[in-house]
């Protein structure tokens, strides 16, 4: 599954009552009939379009909302427009020739501007009876995961058409704002808990390496001693680049610590490198590289880009706990994880609703680790230790490039 995480302000509902379900039944979709709309939104109970039970039984798991955004749109073909229009006109061009006593055979006369555009009135009147049938209508269903404990919302909205549906319709329903919790702004949120969070405005990327050797003559005048993080600067957050920094901090202590980090809950989790990393330059001038594969972190390559002063903006990692082990995909920049497999329950579940339940849990229970784990990258980051930890990853990326050349010798 894929989640993205989104924060919930205003006056939403901090705990599960009735009326909250009576609220996503009254939002259900009824979908416009005969008229072409661009997006269409309403809330379903979670498995499948039609789906509007929302029994307690049904949506409730352990203090947690499951349900899901319906999504239609009327979408007529380019293709079938194009082919309509081009009936018409040469069903015009026919009765003009009928009219006109043409010969047989001889080249149909161009048509003039008024024709075509009564050709395209009368093409277009076809495809809206149509839509008003019901054809070329498509429905995409958005699960989402509401812990009003937290007001925190788990939900694979992760392209901005959806994200805007899915805001909009939560404020229509409940009257609360949505918002998307990248890398930049969870920092500053966590930051605000801990009472630390003067010296957010103030962060800088670090420079991890030198700056790279830039290509051509217009890079030169843009390439400084200290990273723009392009993907972060254009983006909604500047302070994005701190998921980025996460990212390597992590990667660091897979190869330095092995990757063991003691949690606040008494849990002992493990986390490697595994399958997948893409990494970016982070001042704009090398490029991008993917590395896909078994152990892609210690590789050549991957050595190499770091020297070249690329950022990883994705890594796939292995988290274990000594009783689970969960595999997903972590993009730093927008803290939005991606392909997460959760592990299989070792009894049976008695019921469907423990099932759900059951994976729910554990996907919060990924979601959990990771925020504890950025909270201590924090902590680090906006500390007075953190020159020597950024010495540290200096070191430790000129000696993965150091270790390939010896080996190599």
């Amino acid at each position: 599954m894929t989640y993205a995480r989104f924060r919930i302000g205003g006056d939403a509902p901090a705990r599960i009552e009735q009326s909250l379900l009576d609220a996503f039944a009254s939002g259900r979709l009824v979908p416009t009939v005969g008229v072409p709309t661009d997006v269409e939104t309403g809330w379903t109970a979670g498995e499948h379009i039609l789906d509007h039970d929302f029994a307690w039984d049904r949506c409730v798991f352990d203090g947690r909302v499951h349900a899901a955004m319906r999504m239609d749109a009327v979408r007529v073909p380019g293709e079938i427009r194009a082919a309509y229009v081009a009936q018409e006109q040469t069903a015009l061009r026919k009765a003009m020739a009928d009219r006109g006593g043409d010969a047989a055979g001889m080249p149909a006369k161009p048509l003039g501007r008024n024709a075509k555009r009564e050709a395209k009135e009368a093409a277009e009147r076809r495809w809206l009876e149509e839509v008003a049938d019901g054809r070329y209508r498509s429905s995409k269903l958005v699960p989402m995961v509401w812990d009003p404990a937290t007001a925190t919302i788990l939900a694979p909205a992760t392209s901005e058409k959806v994200f805007d549906a899915l805001r909009d319709l939560f404020q229509a329903t409940f009257g609360a704002r949505l918002q998307a919790q990248s890398a930049g702004g969870l920092a500053l949120d966590l930051l605000v808990a801990k009472g630390i969070a003067s010296a957010f405005d103030d962060a800088m990327p670090d420079a991890f390496t030198a700056a790279p050797t830039p290509r051509n003559l217009e890079q030169s005048a843009e390439v400084g001693e200290r990273p723009d993080v392009p993907w972060a600067m254009a983006g909604p957050e500047p302070k994005d680049f701190l998921g980025n920094v996460f990212l390597l901090w992590l990667w660091w202590h897979t190869e330095a610590n092995e990757g063991l980090f003691d949690l606040d809950d008494g849990r002992s989790v493990s986390m490697m490198v595994d399958r997948s990393i893409d990494m970016e330059c982070a001042w704009g001038v090398t490029g991008r590289q993917s590395l896909r594969g078994d152990g892609p972190g210690r590789s050549a390559e991957v050595a190499k880009a770091l020297q070249q002063g690329k950022w990883p903006r994705k890594i796939g990692f292995t988290m274990a706990d000594g009783e689970a082990e969960w595999t997903f995909d972590l993009q730093g920049d927008l803290f939005r994880v991606g392909g997460l497999k959760i592990p299989r329950p070792e009894d049976r579940p008695g019921s469907e609703h423990e099932a759900i339940a059951q994976r729910i849990e554990s996907t919060f229970d990924v979601d959990a680790i990771l925020l504890e784990l950025y909270g201590r990258f924090l902590d680090e980051r906006f500390s007075g230790t953190w020159n020597t930890r950024r010495g540290e990853l200096r070191e430790w990326i000129a000696s993965k490039n150091t270790a390939r050349v010896m080996a190599a010798v």
